[in-house]
């Protein structure tokens, strides 16, 4: 068990006024077996009323509403967070067996996928996930500004190269044509100064965390954000706005401690 300090901040900025600016944010860590949130402040600016809900993957979603032109949108949070992987989650939807839109197979991952499925000669699970994980750390290389949020698991192994999000992406749809179920985690870690990305696998009865792009297994130094199918069910954040107007600037800061 750990006990551990967080904090994330996201500033965006506009170069003209918004208005009727309708915003959902999946910042607040949601308590599991695993993590609980002992104590946390949320500061959004600017300041206006919102309301807290819980989505279908269980995820806190922060919803508010500004009518008012503006020309930003801030938002901090800090806490404290205690993690026990000893613990086991097992909020398993059969959604996590299928492909999704950013996990879809083609040709390319299916070609990949046969030719490497007996190089593994065990059925155990963590060891096929540890193996795939292996396979893509020789295969992928890390690099930043190639891809996008948008990007699929597909382009993602013709260009070679992506980052978390990226490798989680693909290991998730190996995965999943291994026959295991696998999620997308967001959240913070120690390894990055940004939010981080991940995978849980199905064990049988339980998930297991696995991070590919660092090749290493999931320890309580990763704090879950949110989980769903891929990227665009774990967006941090997310928002329809009224304007004649560009995005600016976002700047992302986090911290585990």
């Amino acid at each position: 068990m750990k006990q551990i300090q967080f904090s994330y901040t996201t500033k965006l900025t506009f170069n003209d006024d918004v208005h009727g600016h309708s915003f959902a944010l999946r910042i607040i860590p949601p308590d599991s077996p695993v993590q609980k949130l002992l104590q946390y402040d949320l500061r959004i600016t600017p300041l206006t009323h919102c309301c807290l809900t819980v989505d279908a993957f269980g995820n806190n979603v922060t919803i508010g509403y500004i009518n008012e032109p503006h020309r930003y949108l801030d938002f901090t949070i800090k806490g404290v967070a205690e993690i026990d992987i000893s613990k086991q989650r097992r909020d398993f939807l059969p959604c996590y067996r299928y492909p999704s839109e950013l996990t879809k197979p083609d040709n390319s991952i299916t070609s990949f996928f046969e030719k490497h499925r007996t190089d593994c000669k065990s059925s155990d699970v963590p060891l096929r996930a540890a193996f795939w994980s292996e396979l893509l750390s020789d295969t992928i290389r890390y690099e930043k500004g190639i891809t996008s949020p948008q990007t699929t698991a597909a382009e993602v192994l013709a260009a070679g190269a992506g980052v978390c999000q990226d490798f989680a992406h693909l290991l998730i749809t190996l995965l999943r044509l291994d026959g295991i179920p696998a999620r997308y985690m967001a959240g913070l870690a120690y390894c990055d100064g940004e939010t981080h990305a991940w995978v849980e696998y199905w064990n049988t009865d339980h998930w297991e965390g696995i991070d590919p792009s660092n090749n290493c297994p999931v320890n309580e130094n990763y704090l879950v954000l949110a989980q769903g199918r891929d990227f665009a069910d774990c967006s941090v954040t997310r928002g329809v706005m009224l304007g004649n107007y560009t995005q600016q600037m976002q700047l992302v800061r986090s911290a585990l401690s």
